[in-house]
């Protein structure tokens, strides 16, 4: 929830929305995985440097150092939040995101105490609207195995049908016909944004495009093939500026919030390369809340970038998201939408093909925004339907 790349936020947001608004005699509340209470103003010290080590790590190295690095986290930071949080708790939802994941032992770790803790308590649990990664080490589907194994988790959702092949091929005898829980598909919570964040859909063209700025050792952390180097990204990022402003746009450089993406674009504006085409280019502020990440996008006509809810907000928000494949999750959600042809084939791509993309998408605007309006029923109705299982 308080995670400063806000589009974690905004999935939160929008389930708390659909909760309130469907049920207001239900009062949720915010348990941050991190064990966080508040959105962090300035990064955490040594944070960047710690990322970059870990990704340069073998696997079984990092999964190693990630377990002793997140466990100690949790039991400093989220295990005092639960034990003040849960016993007036009567029912837990953990949603969306890409949960079911073992970067850095991140995820395993801390769901695994969050189950405890709910079994502790005797508090049923519904997993909602999640991604599950193709690949789990052993370490990390042993505590996975261990939450969907939980006596008090009832029910699992998942956002697109990647996930779902990917938890039935980790886990198929939970589902099994025998097993005891339930596998659902429904939309990403965050389709729900202009609801959720009051925004209205405009017809008007505005000419300005997001490019979203993300640091390449996120892409190394949790991509599936080698990230662009900082001078390669900050070359990408200018060749797709310059091809934009060639072709009529403006492009306004932005992050989701996260603080190393706000180093690299800092270090990008900085650079020698950014002074050549600066003059045509804006660079949004940082956002300081989900709601704020929500307005930047909705003001753009669309949106070419690496995180995946920078394109689920643009999408949500009337815009045309023009994806930078890094990740599967990135491919779930454009099939998910119909419009694979807008998710390019590479994190660095041919900035030529990635704004004819841009192009051919704002001409089916009309078409992509009822596609959105059908999305954002169907993820209301499975917040409510996961809900329905624990409540």
């Amino acid at each position: 929830m308080y995670s400063p790349n806000l589009g974690d936020g905004a999935i939160a947001a929008c389930i708390d929305h659909a909760i309130r608004q469907q049920l207001p005699g239900v009062k949720p509340g915010w348990l941050d995985l991190a064990g966080r209470t508040e959105f962090p103003r300035q990064p955490s010290k040594g944070r960047q440097a710690a990322i970059t080590l870990m990704a340069s790590l073998p696997s079984p190295v990092d999964q190693l150092i990630g377990e002793q690095i997140i466990r100690h986290q949790a039991r400093s930071r989220l295990e005092p939040l639960l034990a003040r949080t849960l016993p007036s708790t009567s029912a837990l939802m953990l949603g969306g995101g890409q949960l079911l994941s073992d970067v850095h032992m991140n995820f395993p770790v801390k769901l695994a105490a969050l189950g405890t803790g709910a079994a502790q308590w005797d508090i049923p649990v519904v997993i909602h609207g999640v991604g599950v990664t193709e690949t789990w080490h052993p370490r990390a589907t042993a505590l996975f195995l261990k939450l969907l194994g939980n006596r008090k988790l009832v029910s699992v959702c998942v956002r697109d049908r990647a996930s779902h092949e990917n938890l039935l091929r980790h886990a198929g005898d939970e589902f099994a016909p025998r097993g005891r829980l339930d596998l659902r598909i429904a939309p990403d919570p965050a389709l729900l944004a202009p609801d959720a964040f009051d925004l209205q859909i405009s017809d008007a063209a505005t000419g300005r495009i997001g490019l979203g700025i993300t640091h390449p050792s996120a892409l190394q952390a949790h991509g599936e093939g080698a990230a662009p180097s900082g001078h390669d990204a900050i070359s990408n990022v200018a060749a797709l500026a310059s091809n934009l402003t060639a072709n009529g746009f403006r492009p306004v450089l932005f992050t989701n919030g996260a603080f190393e993406d706000e180093a690299f674009l800092a270090r990008l504006v900085a650079s020698k390369t950014f002074a050549a085409f600066k003059s045509g280019v804006e660079v949004a502020p940082r956002a300081s809340s989900p709601a704020g990440l929500a307005r930047l996008i909705a003001g753009f006509d669309g949106v070419i970038a690496h995180r995946l809810h920078a394109n689920i907000l643009s999408f949500a928000l009337g815009g045309v998201p023009v994806g930078l494949a890094w990740d599967a999750k990135m491919r779930g959600f454009f099939d998910l939408i119909d419009e694979a042809g807008l998710l390019q084939t590479s994190a660095c791509p041919d900035p030529a093909q990635a704004v004819a993309s841009l192009q051919d998408g704002l001409k089916r605007r009309a078409e992509m925004r009822q596609r959105a309006r059908e999305l954002s029923v169907a993820a209301r109705a499975g917040v409510l339907e996961s809900l329905d299982r624990v409540c």
